[in-house]
């Protein structure tokens, strides 16, 4: 028995080790999940992620950075990465293709996974959760097209994970409402439903 025991002990201390060496950067999470809600808090990645509130919906507390692709000013990508665990989030957006299209577009990839419509005041769209490696591995998904200064424009949003205890799909609508928010103050205008 006492050597059953000291094996385990052994066996668990080896498997500490060797994840401690295996580098990264560790995660910062503890046993119960943030649940206060998410908020709209400077710094942002990517211009519309604020990092207390992907901290509390992830529940991850590594640094990371953001790489934009596109020129900003009229559309563009970017994705959160770093902290040794993949790519945990991105952001599209634009305000000059076609917003009903790209609602259309992502509706035939994603509605097999029954999606839940946004409020109204947030315009057209929807948040889901596949369940699957879509995304490379971001399987929470949020889009909506808005109106803001007489534009139509869209916002897609991509998680790699919610924190258990949390509420997916509303975590990633009010991290829409902040995105529209910060779309509003970069472009000067006001969102509002389509």
């Amino acid at each position: 028995m006492i050597k059953q025991r000291w094996l385990v002990v052994s066996l668990v201390v080896t498997i500490l080790g060797v994840s401690s060496c295996a580098g990264g950067e560790p995660v910062q999470t503890s046993a119960v999940p943030d649940l206060r809600p998410v908020v709209d808090q400077s710094p942002y990645w990517c211009e519309f992620i604020s990092h207390e509130s992907f901290r509390r919906v992830a529940g991850d507390a590594r640094s990371y950075t953001d790489r934009k692709d596109g020129p900003w000013r009229d559309d563009g990508g970017c994705v959160v990465e770093g902290g040794g665990n993949g790519d945990p989030a991105a952001v599209w957006w634009s305000r000059i293709d076609d917003s009903a299209k790209r609602l259309e577009l992502a509706h035939e990839n994603w509605d097999e996974f029954r999606p839940t419509a946004l409020p109204a005041e947030l315009g057209e769209g929807f948040a889901v959760y596949a369940g699957n490696d879509m995304l490379g591995g971001r399987p929470y998904f949020v889009i909506s097209r808005f109106s803001c200064g007489g534009e139509k424009p869209w916002i897609g949003m991509d998680l790699k994970k919610v924190a258990k205890g949390r509420d997916a799909i509303k975590d990633l609508t009010e991290l829409m409402r902040v995105a529209q928010r910060r779309y509003g103050v970069l472009h000067d205008c006001v969102p509002g439903p389509v």
